[in-house]
């Protein structure tokens, strides 16, 4: 066994919170996404977690898998990186990303963009 390297493990968990988050706003189940790229779920999980590092040649499948380029898996790592756990918050905002993205109507998109400008005024204010 290797021994433990935190810098490996902080590059690991960022690549999987990377995963994890374009997997949610893509609308993909574990399930699915394990399927397309040939591991099982509770594999995936690990790769999503940090616990298990991907293969260069895994990440080529998992890319292609959720539309990406492999440089988007790496953009924004720093070393000392305080954001890698998911947050309840983030998954919500990227629920809603997925969910507005689906709706077709141009108007009704700039109307809820108006909405939450509002918001954000009215809780400001």
């Amino acid at each position: 066994m290797g021994r433990k390297n935190s810098y490996l493990d902080e590059i690991d968990k960022f690549i999987g919170n990377r995963i994890y988050s374009l997997r949610l706003a893509k609308g993909l189940s574990r399930q699915q996404l394990s399927k397309v790229i040939g591991v099982t779920h509770q594999q995936l999980q690990k790769y999503e977690n940090g616990t298990n590092r991907v293969a260069a040649s895994r990440l080529m499948l998992i890319a292609k898998a959720l539309e990406q380029e492999i440089p988007y898996f790496y953009q924004g790592f720093t070393v000392g990186n305080n954001s890698l756990p998911e947050t309840k918050n983030q998954r919500l905002c990227i629920e809603v990303a997925r969910n507005f993205r689906r709706i077709g109507n141009r108007e009704h998109q700039d109307a809820i963009n108006t909405l939450v400008k509002s918001l954000l005024k009215a809780r400001v204010a």
